[in-house]
């Protein structure tokens, strides 16, 4: 039976580790990316954050780990308030119902569906844009879309290895604390 500390412990570690990596990303995307831009294109770092931790921690963590960080993009960049929050919300679940079902240690089929959920987001977001009547032309998803997924492509592999490592060394705390007799992964 686990006690409430170990629990907020390991709430805290975990949410610690996904808070800087937005933080990270978003002083990225604001002061470098802008510069590195290819035909006024920027790789979507926060969407990479967000599709990453849903593809390690499954459908409830990509849930609220992409929420929080869709929120926090709408409060520093967003017109719109909950447009990003909506659209990292559902990529977020989306990357972890994939979960079970993505080989995850190498690195290159994460990185496949990290560009897959950036494009998918991209597509939330020009639907809820359609919705609300901003001028939004189809052309766009080809565009936009497909480009910044793919510039999203470059940028995965550096944040997928990153985090799972941590996920690596957390599951290996986890089985250590149990003895290694798998209840590690029945928790999760």
């Amino acid at each position: 039976m686990r006690t409430l500390s170990e629990w907020l412990q390991r709430l805290s570690s975990r949410h610690a580790v996904l808070g800087l990596s937005a933080v990270a990303a978003l002083l990225l995307q604001c002061s470098v990316f802008p510069h590195l831009a290819v035909f006024g294109l920027r790789p979507d770092l926060l969407g990479v954050v967000v599709a990453c931790w849903g593809l390690l921690y499954g459908p409830a963590e990509g849930f609220v780990g992409g929420l929080a960080v869709g929120l926090v993009q709408d409060l520093a960049f967003g017109g719109y308030l909950g447009l990003f929050a909506l659209a990292k919300t559902l990529t977020g679940f989306v990357a972890g119902v994939a979960e079970s079902k993505i080989f995850k240690e190498t690195i290159w089929v994460p990185t496949a569906a990290v560009g897959l959920l950036v494009l998918f987001h991209e597509l939330v977001v020009w639907i809820c844009l359609r919705a609300l009547s901003v001028p939004a032309p189809v052309r766009d998803i080809f565009t936009v879309g497909f480009g910044t997924a793919a510039y999203s492509l470059v940028t995965a592999p550096l944040v997928y290895r990153q985090l799972f490592l941590y996920r690596a060394a957390e599951l290996a705390r986890e089985r250590e604390t149990t003895g290694g007799n798998g209840q590690a992964l029945a928790r999760r």
